[in-house]
């Protein structure tokens, strides 16, 4: 016998937003010490890793908002668009935004820009790996 679905889980996924804006204050502050203690890169480092795991904050929470825009069994195959729709508006968003980064921002350090990126990312899937 099969056990039916869970109910949408649209409230943790709030909370766990909110949560990643605490994650990206903090390596922001992080990023800030060890830029004004040991590199002293006049926060060109700071900044980069600052706009990297912005821009992945942002394209997270696009993307949440896509796949919650539809709830509820009669809306199931409303979600699955919206799954597709949002991960391609993810991955576009996050596409231009390295385009945009790289034309307008000068000074900028690519490798303190993608560590922000990716940390930013490794964070969004640990907090989403708890939600089950």
């Amino acid at each position: 016998m099969t056990k039916p679905a869970k109910r949408t889980q649209k409230d943790k996924i709030g909370i766990y937003i909110k949560r990643q804006a605490w994650v990206l204050f903090i390596l922001i502050i992080d990023v800030w010490i060890l830029d004004a203690i040991w590199l002293d890169s006049e926060l060109t480092v700071t900044k980069s890793a600052a706009i990297g795991a912005l821009l992945s904050f942002t394209t997270q929470a696009v993307f949440a908002f896509f796949i919650f825009w539809h709830t509820g069994y009669r809306a199931r195959q409303h979600i699955v668009s919206q799954l597709y729709r949002g991960q391609m508006a993810k991955w576009l968003l996050a596409v231009l935004g390295f385009a945009l980064i790289f034309i307008t921002v000068q000074p900028l350090s690519a490798p303190a820009l993608f560590i922000g990126f990716m940390v930013m990312q490794i964070s969004h899937s640990w907090m989403l790996w708890h939600i089950r």
